[in-house]
Order: C-alpha cells, then structure tokens, then sequence
C-alpha cells in the first residue's frame, strides 16, 4: 500500500452521511465512526506508517478469524501473526494501545446502544410497563391475586443496599474513565436527528480532540492509588450518577404503584391528578448505598483509623455539597408567591429563628425575595447546610446554625411540604422538594454506611496481644499492622459516630468467620476501645469510646459456608451475643463470599454451598426470631458471582431474601452499572422487580417444589464438578507453575489497579508471585484466566459433572436436568451464566498462552479444551439449544465482532511474555533484545521496562475487549 493510500485509508472509512439517527445500523455506523477518528489521530500522532501497521495487522486479523476455526473451537495449529515476531516493542505498544484504544470507544457505542434498544422497547411498550421495570412487576403481582394493600406493603418492606468496594478490578485509570464520559457525551449527541451539517461536523471535530487526548493519555497508573485516592474515584459516581438517580428510582416505584389506583374522577383538573408528583408519595426511602472503599482493612494495611475517618470525611463533603446545591436551586426554582399573600405560620416561624441564627445571610435573602417566603426558607436551608458541610467535612467558614443530625433538616422539609400543599402547591410539594427529602433520607450526611472489614485471625491475635499486662500495643499482628491499630480502628469508629451519626459507621465485618468467637471478639475489642486505661495516645491519638456495632460474619469456605447455619445457631443461642442483639432490635446480617468459595471448590459446587448456606442461615435466623439479612459478596466476573443481578435474585432461595437484598458492587461493575445514569436507574429498578418478585408465596412454592425435585440432582453434580475442578487446580502437580508461566499473573500484581495487594499477607515481593496457590486472591486469579481467555473458573467442571450424572440415569436423568432448567430459576440462572462464559472463551488464546508453560502447559491446555467441550454439550443438553448463546444474538454479536482484535491482543500478550522471560535480569549487563538498540546493563533494563510496559497495555486492552476483569 503507497503511504497516501495508508494515510487517507481512515479518511476514507468514516461515514459521511449527518448524524447516527436515521441510520439502518446506528451501532455499527457509530463503531465506524469511532474507529475511522482513531485511525486518523493514529495517523496525525504515530504518522502513517503506524496507521499503515495498525490496518495491515487488523486486516490480517479478521481474515484468520474468518478462515480458521468457528469461536471457541480448539485449534492450536493456528499461529499468531508472523509479522508480530518481527516488529520491535515501540511498535508492538502501538498496536496494543490502538487495538486497546479502539475497544474502549467500541464499548461506549454498545452502551449507548443499550440505552436505545431500553427506549426503543419503552416506546413500542406504550403505556404498558416495560418488562423488567417495576411496573411490570406490580402488573405480576396484582395478577398473582395481590391487593393494593398487600403489594404497599411489600414496598414498605423493600429494603436495597448496593456496597460499592476498591477490589482492584478496575483497569482504567479515572482520568481515563473521565476522558471516556466526555466521549460518550459527544457521541449521545449523534442521535439527535435534527443535527445540522454544521453541527456534525462540529461534534466530529470535537470528537478527533477527544479521541486525541486519550491517545496521548497514559493508559496505565504510573503509581498505586491508595486507598483515599479510591475514596474520591467512587465519589464521581455519586456526583455524576447516584445522587440525582435515586429519588428517580423512587419516583419510578412511586409511579408503579398509581397503575392499582382507580381512574380518575369527572372533576380532575388534570391528567395526572392524584398520581405520583401530585400526592404525598406511598414509596419511602429504602435504598441505602455502602462503601467498604476507606473501611476495607482485611490484608491491607494501608487501610488505617485515620484512612476510615478521613473517608466519611469526604463522602460527608460531597454529600453536603450535593444538598445544598439541591437546596439553593430550589430556591431559584419555587418563586411562587403565597396566596393572599400571607406567610403560613410554620415557615414565618422558620423564618425568625433563621433570621437570628443567619443575621446576615437572611438580610441578603430578604433583599432579593421581599415577598417570596418560600424562596428565603430554602435559601436559608442552603445555607445552614453550607455550614453543617464545613463543620463535618472540616472547611474553612461560619458553623454557628448548622444541622446537628439529618432529622432535624428533614423535620424542616416536612414542614415545608405541608405548607405548600396547604397553599395549593401540591406539586411543588410533591415533585422537587419530595426529590430532596427522598435524597436527604437516604444519603443523610454521611452519603454511604462505611463498612469495616477485618479478618477474624487479626482480632484473634489482637485480642491477645491486648490482653496481655502490659497491653503489647505494638505487635504485629498481621503484615504492618500492629494491635494498637486494631483497637484504634474500634475507636474511629465511635469517633465517627460521635461526629456523622450511628448510621455513618456501624458494621463490622468478620472475613474468614468460621466459629462463634470470631463473632463475639468484635464484641470483646469494642469494650476495650472504651477502657480509659489505653490512653488515647496509644491509639493515634483517639479517644476511649465504644461504638455501637453491627457484627456481620463472613462466611467464605466451603467448611464455613456448610456449617454458617450452625454457627448462626450457636451464636443466637450465647446469652451475651442474644443480649446484644436485643439492642439491635434482633436484626442479624449474614455475609457470604462468592470469589474464596468459588476459587476452592469451583463454579458448581460453590454456587449449590452458597445456596445450601442461605436456605440453612433463612432457618437459624427464623428459628431464633430474627430478622435475617444476607449480604451477597459478589463479584464482576461470572466465575465470582457476576452476571445480570435480577437473574441472581430470583434464583435465591425465597426465604433468604423477604424483600431485603444487599450485595456488592466490585471494581469495573461500577462503571458499568452507574457512569450512565439510564443505566444506573434500569440496574436498580430490575434489583427492585426481581427482589418484589422473589418475595411472592407463589414464586417461594415454585421454587420450593423446584428444589425438592431437584437437590439430589445438585448434590451429585455438586460433587462431581467440585472433584473434577480440584483434580486440575489443587491436585494436578504442574498447575500452579503453569499458570504462572501462562498467564500474566506477575504483572497483574504488579500493575497499579488499586491499593490493595495481590496477596494476602503483603504484597508480592520484587514482582515474584505468592510462593502458593493458596496465597493468591480469588481477584487476580480470575482475573489473570480472563486474560488468557480460558475463563476457568466460571465453568470448569459443569461437563465433567454432567457427564458422570448421565452415565448414572442415562436419558432419564437428562430429561430430569432439561425439566429442572425449565422449572428452577437457581438451575437456570447456573446453566445460563456457565453458557455465557464458555461462549467467550477463546482455546486458541488459551492454547497460545499455556504453551508458555512448555510441555505442562500444553498438556493443560488439552484437558481444558476436553472439559470445555463437555461442559458445552452439557449446557446445550440441558438448555435445548443448537449453539452457544441462541439465545442472545446482541452479546453473540459483540463477542464475534471483537474476537479478531482480541485475538491479535492476546498474540500481543504472548509475545511480550515470552520476550520478557527471555531477557537477562534487571540490572545485569546484557545485549540488546530489540534490532537496534545498544548493548548493555542500561539498554536491558530499558528493554524490560518496555516490555512491561507493553504486557500492561495488553492487560488493560484485553480486559477492554472482553469488558471484564476479575
């Protein structure tokens, strides 16, 4: 190809025609698009020798994937890209970052396309609900026989907690994630069919800069974030996304509840007359959003009492800043006049205790809104608010007439409500100010519940080295954390609730919990914290207090999780853990692991202990008269628990969940289930169906009768799946040394994707990786099989077990399995997840990777790819499919459209490994390792420096492409 052919080629690929609006295939003219404007800046920064490299490679790509084996089959004769072999590190960067690039803009387009297919079905809907939403859910319980008070009353009883936590599986850095709304905002406007040519041309202008800046951005952190560096990273979520989403997910259930409301009398003044937004509200504020992001200290000892405190700092900073907004725009906003013009009484009396507690700021007030009574009421309440923020989050101002507690700014709004409706002004009433008592009843002033985490082993030892005479404040107890620092991470805690409120910081949570002790240590170093002989100079300077705590055990092994009713049972009935929670008004929360449980027993067997271990917690708790909460940890990836969280709900055991559900938001899920507010509010409405759902005595029979039916069949699977994984992962010799060579485990630990180390018990020493197996997180090691592709955990197993339950019922026993699936939401939600995960694995990049290991590696990789062909059988039996993803066109789609760029990436990976792994040592004298560069100590170090470099590219593009991690 000449170089102005390579130059002109991007130019020549980007769509012409104004706008995406009336396109025929919006998403592939957006793709275009985008990758046509990459092209070019490629060309305008890298010259056109790069974009020449770039096109030649990606050509070669598809053309391989075209011609060679269908996805997923097993084909290890076919051979990266030759070329790759011969291309120096500098260029081999650029491929991986184009291709990486290229991924991260693909997946903006597909999530503004999800955002049309959602109004696309909500316009063909009409005024029906559409499917999914919490409409339709109120439109299934109604014809399930509820009544309007049965269905108000399982939405008085609704209970969501979403817990937002730094497990490190976010590979972007946030100014990348910044940069990329930015994109998506330009993007969003091409849908606008009413853009000009001018206008286009604009937005493509716009769009080249973007795309420029992130070009020219480093992709990959330079130094490890910490944890208050976290901290404020979720913040843009809140203030972009959740804070203004969830009164709209209130005023959808609000909404919902209007379709049980007769039609509207002769005498309506309006359509919408006695619906939502013109009466007082029947949904109360049952979202409460968490964070362990500043209270997560299992294995991280970087998490202090100082981080904890400085945490709710600034979570009270941005919520405080988000209230008063709210407040001081509503002030703008109700410039109605009273009727009559008389101030009603309860907000003149508001106004003269404002008047002497804000001399100033209601003189200013008055000056503008002589006679607007309402607008000087929230004006001061603005202000007050200014003042609680500079007061909590520790900022430079007046706090003389600030709020003490939320409620009293509650109290104040309440009133407000009731004078406007006295005053004709229902609306107002019910729509804004609703919005922000909705918002101030669920955030508070504290945003989110910060949560403590701690592992069990390190209140033990603590417990001990405190209890010794003198107390050994400064032993270790776990790597870098001494006892004192234990006991002053209990004194945060009651410092924390002196200062934002019992709400703000009250849970603690006991990983690894495996006995009653466990549980009643937490209890045994609070009453410590409160001992006046440790003088607060022994606790960084904290003083004695005990807090008021929630104790929630963590139940993460396969031991712990068969034997957590038990547990439950037996802590229930110890006198001081019963009185303890009398004061709590016998309300115990349960917390189980789905990576630990997962990553020892495999996907099967661990999703049957996970379900055993609720429906045994659901008979403790009603056994011993509690109200029982289980606190779902789960993970982004399937292999962790991920997957369509509505899917997950209903597939619970019903007891377990009566209208309560909590469960984690981990590391990329963030972003992708709440950087687009559309997204965000159609996530948390489908939590809130299924969990509605779910709640139904008809749903609870079905399943009950489901798994009567079907529990033997699950122990036996169960038991074959869980033998069949640990054969390979715990008893096979050579696979611990395999996986290491094979994938690009040391580098993911190394890589500066979040505070926390890769490992317990520190990080990795000198890049090296955890000396066992045993050592290493469940996060990585999915995350590090993502890369290769081979996705393991999330299947491995499911063939195996399949085909020895064959083997022992024969045609009976498949149909007994086809029959489960139909009938079992736990069954079907298993199959379907495991089916999704085998449909994008890829055991030709799983092959390439693994033959890294040399002949263990391969031999590996030839029981993998026996397994997965078992395991795909399995799921295509049971589910009555003809191939993989049937079902799902749009992900089957996507999977196919990416497989040749992920597959030039994982060339990429491999490549740069093996490079890697041929070089000399870091700081020993060596030759060169690319064509041209010079001999010696500097240039080798240079080069492994490059190299890492380039593997971290790769990381982050491969878990672009695939859109997940760990």
């Amino acid at each position: 190809m000449a170089r102005s052919e390579a130059r002109n080629q991007a130019i020549r690929a980007e769509p012409r025609s104004v706008g995406s609006a009336r396109a025929r295939d919006p998403l592939a003219r957006e793709v275009r698009l985008l990758g046509a404007l990459l092209g070019e800046v490629i060309a305008e920064q890298e010259g056109p020798a790069a974009l020449d490299l770039v096109e030649r490679v990606r050509r070669r790509a598809i053309a391989r994937r075209r011609g060679g084996a269908a996805p997923g089959a097993f084909a290890p004769a076919a051979q990266p890209d030759p070329e790759l072999a011969d291309l120096d590190t500098p260029r081999l960067e650029v491929l991986a970052r184009a291709f990486s690039t290229f991924f991260q803009l693909a997946n903006l387009a597909e999530e503004k396309e999800r955002v049309r297919a959602l109004r696309r079905r909500a316009r063909a809907a009409g005024r029906a609900p559409a499917g999914g939403s919490v409409a339709a859910a109120v439109e299934r319980l109604v014809a399930a026989g509820d009544g309007a008070g049965a269905v108000a009353a399982r939405v008085a009883g609704l209970h969501l907690a979403p817990v937002l936590t730094a497990h490190p599986t976010e590979a972007r850095r946030r100014t990348v994630l910044l940069a990329l709304r930015r994109v998506y905002a330009l993007l969003d406007a091409f849908d606008d069919a009413r853009l000009t040519p001018a206008e286009d041309a604009d937005l493509r202008r716009r769009l080249r800069e973007e795309v420029t800046v992130l070009w020219r951005t480093a992709d990959l952190r330079l130094e490890r974030p910490t944890p208050l560096d976290e901290v404020r990273s979720a913040m843009v979520f809140f203030d972009a996304t959740l804070f203004a989403v969830t009164p709209r997910l209130y005023r959808a259930v609000d909404a919902a509840l209007d379709r049980m409301s007769p039609g509207l009398g002769p005498d309506a003044a309006a359509p919408d007359a006695g619906r939502t937004g013109t009466r007082a509200p029947r949904t109360p504020a049952f979202l409460r959003w968490g964070s362990w992001i500043g209270g997560d200290r299992d294995g991280h000892p970087l998490v202090t009492a100082e981080t904890t405190l400085e945490a709710l700092r600034i979570q009270a900073d941005h919520v405080l800043h988000g209230h008063a907004e709210v407040a001081a725009r509503l002030m703008v906003d109700v410039a109605a006049r009273p009727r009559g013009g008389a101030t009603p009484p309860p907000i003149s009396r508001r106004l003269l205790a404002d008047a002497d507690d804000l001399p100033d700021a209601m003189r200013d007030l008055e000056a503008r809104f002589p006679r607007e009574p309402y607008r000087r009421r929230l004006g001061a309440i603005a202000e007050r608010l200014r003042r609680t923020r500079a007061h909590l989050a520790g900022l430079p101002g007046p706090r003389g007439g600030r709020y003490a507690a939320p409620e009293e700014l509650l109290v104040e709004l309440a009133e407000m409500e009731a004078a406007l409706e006295a005053d004709g002004l229902g609306r107002v009433a019910h729509g804004a100010l609703r919005d922000f008592r909705w918002q101030v009843e669920t955030f508070g002033f504290h945003l989110a519940s910060l949560e403590v985490r701690q592992h069990a082993a390190v209140h033990r030892a603590a417990l001990a080295a405190l209890r010794e005479t003198p107390a050994a404040l400064g032993r270790e107890v776990a790597p870098g954390v001494p006892a004192g620092e234990v006991l002053a991470t209990f004194r945060a805690i009651a410092a924390a609730q002196r200062r934002f409120g019992e709400e703000a910081c009250r849970r603690c949570v006991v990983s690894f919990t495996e006995r009653v002790a466990d549980v009643l240590d937490v209890l045994d170093l609070a009453d410590l914290a409160a001992d006046p002989a440790i003088p607060a100079g022994a606790t960084g300077g904290l003083a004695p207090g005990r807090p008021a705590l929630d104790v929630v055990p963590l139940f993460e092994s396969a031991e712990a999780l068969a034997a957590g009713g038990a547990i439950l049972a037996a802590l229930v009935a110890e006198p001081r853990y019963r009185a303890h929670l009398r004061a709590r008004d016998d309300r115990q929360e349960v917390m189980l692991g789905y990576s630990d449980s997962n990553k020892e027993s495999g996907y099967v067997a661990s999703h049957w202990l996970l379900y055993r271990a609720q429906e045994r917690l659901a008979a403790a708790a009603r056994e011993a008269g509690l109200e029982l909460t289980v606190f779902h940890g789960r993970g982004g990836a399937l292999g962790r628990g991920g997957g369509p969280t509505h899917r997950a709900v209903l597939a619970a055991p019903p007891a377990a969940l009566a209208g309560r559900l909590k469960l984690t938001e981990q590391g990329e899920v963030i972003a992708a289930r709440y950087a687009n507010p559309t997204l965000a509010l159609r996530s948390l409405e489908q939590a809130v169906s299924a969990t509605l759902l779910a709640s139904t005595a008809e749903h609870a029979a079905a399943a009950a009768a489901a798994e009567r039916d079907g529990s033997a069949a699950m122990d036996e699977l169960a038991a074959d799946a869980c033998a069949a994984y640990r054969a390979l992962v715990w008893d096979d010799a050579e696979l611990e040394a395999a996986f290491v060579a094979a994938t690009p485990i040391e580098q993911i630990a190394g890589l500066a994707l979040g505070s926390r180390p890769a490992a317990r018990g520190g990080p990795l020493v000198g890049g090296r990786p955890p000396t066992t197996l045993a050592a290493l997180r469940a996060i990585p090691w999915v995350f590090a099989w993502t890369q290769a592709r081979a996705n393991l955990p999330a299947w491995y197993g499911l063939g195996a077990a399949v085909a020895a339950f064959e083997r022992r019922h024969g045609s009976a026993g498949m149909a007994r399995l086809r029959r489960l699936h139909a009938g079992w939401p736990f069954l079907r939600h298993l199959v379907e997840n495991a089916e999704v995960a085998l449909a994008r694995t890829d055991l030709r990049s799983a092959a390439e990777h693994l033959a890294l290991a040399g002949a263990a590696g391969e031999r590996i990789a030839a029981v993998i790819a026996d397994e997965h062909a078992r395991s795909a059988r399995a799921v295509l039996a049971i589910g009555g499919r003809a191939a993989l993803l049937d079902g799902l066109p749009s992900l089957q789609r996507s999977i196919d459209l990416r497989a040749p760029y992920l597959d030039l990436l994982g060339d990429l990976q491999v490549e740069a490994l093996a490079r890697l792994r041929a070089a000399p040592a870091r700081g020993a004298a060596n030759g060169a390792v690319d064509a041209g560069r010079p001999a010696g100590r500097a240039a080798g170090d240079s080069a492994r420096t490059e190299l890492e470099r380039l593997i971290g590219l790769t990381i982050s593009g491969i878990a672009a492409g695939v859109q997940g991690t760990g």
